[in-house]
């Protein structure tokens, strides 16, 4: 939907400068109104696209200063649900934790602990799997993304390629194949080294 909105206030930012400046070249008429008519079209279609186009800009010219700060471990929430939900993991009892962790992760969809439970207890190759697998891989962490995409990779799906750039190194790493290992070099033995000669100019006198 964010997206649209740009299209369509940028479209129309556009349009009313082109107007605006058509107009200024035609009507060279004093007291024609139709120059500040489209010139305070023009003000309010900049007001949305900045409106619009704020976030994204934002989050690029912020990510080099905050990235680490927002990338960070996550604050878990302290609520029953969750402790219920960790003791069943605790316990064994996955058909439990599985879809309680459902129910968390609609309550919170911005927090991975119900996914990340929830793919862990959920069974290889079902439906909830691979939802929880597709949530889990929206978040940061590297080892809980390589997870969601062998996952995936399971159910035939390739989630790539993740918003962080540090996550993507890390996934495309575990294409790359095994260095061979080296052949083993012959090496003829040493040659023994040399008798030492006792030198006759030196005498050893009498203790």
């Amino acid at each position: 939907m964010l997206i649209l909105l740009r299209i369509l206030f940028t479209g129309a930012f556009i349009y009313c400068v082109a107007a605006a400046r058509k107009d200024a070249r035609t009507n060279v008429a004093a007291g024609d109104l139709a120059g500040a008519l489209w010139l305070g079209a023009t003000v309010i279609a900049a007001l949305a696209c900045a409106a619009v186009w704020a976030p994204f800009l934002g989050a690029k010219v912020a990510d080099p200063l905050t990235g680490g700060m927002v990338n960070t471990p996550f604050v878990e929430r302290k609520n029953f649900l969750l402790q219920f939900i960790r003791w069943c993991d605790k316990k064994d009892h996955r058909l439990f934790a599985r879809w309680f962790c459902f129910i968390e992760g609609v309550r919170a969809p911005w927090l991975p602990t119900a996914f990340v439970l929830g793919l862990k207890n959920s069974r290889s190759g079902s439906w909830l799997e691979k939802v929880y697998a597709r949530e889990v891989f929206k978040f940061n962490n590297a080892e809980n993304c390589i997870s969601a995409f062998q996952t995936l990779r399971k159910h035939g799906i390739d989630p790539r390629p993740h918003r962080n750039a540090d996550v993507n190194m890390v996934l495309i790493s575990l294409e790359r194949a095994d260095a061979p290992n080296p052949a083993v070099l012959d090496v003829p033995p040493a040659p023994p080294p040399p008798k030492l000669e006792r030198d006759k100019r030196i005498e050893i006198g009498p203790e």
